[in-house]
């Protein structure tokens, strides 16, 4: 009698202990008769490392990038919502480059834990110190509205027996650029250099990849002291575009101390287009001392085709 005792307690034991088992490898809301199945899913960013030009004001850095340099982007950010109600159901997780120097090759992972379903994955990867605020996969925007130089992925997946649970994420560019290289030397009394354009945006709508309004956007990039002197200075702007493809009127403003315009130049319809840069080179600033601004006209823009090819760059 003992023994057969001691029997069903070590059954009921087993039992309990397997019970506490597959309740451990559930989460969210339970139902008896349909318990909910999750696993762990990993995204991987494959092309983490992109062509980055240097705006000075996004990465505070004190020189003047080659027009094709390879650079880590500095932020990587994922998010994951249920694809049929938009509601978030993994909160924005992000991974800075800073954080994984001595382990670089975990910098562009990114595992979560979610039940089967269907669910919409939004990636962004950036440079820049603005905060990026992501009220919904709708409305992406940065403090000061700020546009940094950004790549994109959002598409829907789903999980579930079959479902593949390392998933690769390759970024697409997200925005259009507008560069302005000064040929001749910086002056000594330049703080800024501001770009004001008629057209595009400054929010971004992750599922259209477009810009969510195009009232134009106003962006001053400061001069890093050393760059003070120097010829073929780069000058790059950003901007989320309503379409694929628009013109816009720019604005471009050397400022000296206290936002007095140094120089000025305008230039009308210039072509915009998501993942291109449109470039104009020449002599910029005015040698001929007068204080007050010089409105010229030029029209030597072009795009450069070349930063439209998706990169893919594995260290």
């Amino acid at each position: 009698m003992i023994c057969r005792y001691c029997f069903r307690t070590m059954l009921s034991v087993v039992v309990a202990c397997f019970v506490l088992l597959f309740a451990s490898c559930q989460s969210g809301p339970q139902d008896d008769s349909f318990p909910v199945e999750q696993c762990t899913v990993s995204f991987r960013v494959t092309n983490y490392r992109q062509i980055c030009f240097d705006d000075f004001s996004s990465s505070g850095s004190t020189r003047a990038m080659s027009p094709y340099e390879i650079a880590t982007l500095a932020h990587l950010i994922v998010a994951v919502y249920d694809a049929e109600t938009g509601a978030q159901v993994v909160a924005p997780i992000q991974h800075n480059h800073t954080d994984y120097e001595e382990n670089p090759y975990d910098y562009p992972k990114f595992s979560v834990s979610l039940p089967y379903g269907r669910y919409r994955v939004l990636a962004l990867g950036f440079n820049g110190t603005r905060a990026c605020n992501i009220a919904s996969p709708n409305h992406i925007s940065w403090e000061e509205d700020y546009v940094p130089n950004t790549f994109l992925y959002c598409d829907e997946f789903t999980l579930d027996e079959g479902a593949a649970l390392d998933q690769s994420i390759t970024l697409k560019h997200a925005v259009a650029a507008f560069c302005v290289t000064a040929e001749d030397a910086i002056p000594a009394d330049m703080k800024k250099m501001r770009f004001v354009s008629t057209a595009g945006g400054t929010v971004l709508d992750a599922t259209t990849g477009f810009a969510q309004q195009a009232k134009g956007r106003t962006s001053e990039l400061s001069i890093p002291p050393d760059s003070i002197g120097k010829q073929n200075v780069m000058f790059t702007a950003y901007l989320f575009l309503p379409e694929e493809s628009i013109l816009s009127d720019y604005t471009v403003q050397a400022l000296g101390e206290g936002g007095r315009v140094l120089n000025e130049r305008h230039f009308d319809d210039v072509p915009l287009r998501i993942n291109h840069l449109t470039m104009w080179k020449g002599n910029f600033f005015d040698e001929g001392g007068d204080d007050s601004p010089i409105l010229q006209e030029d029209f030597g823009i072009k795009w450069d085709i070349n930063w439209a090819d998706t990169l893919y760059y594995e260290p």
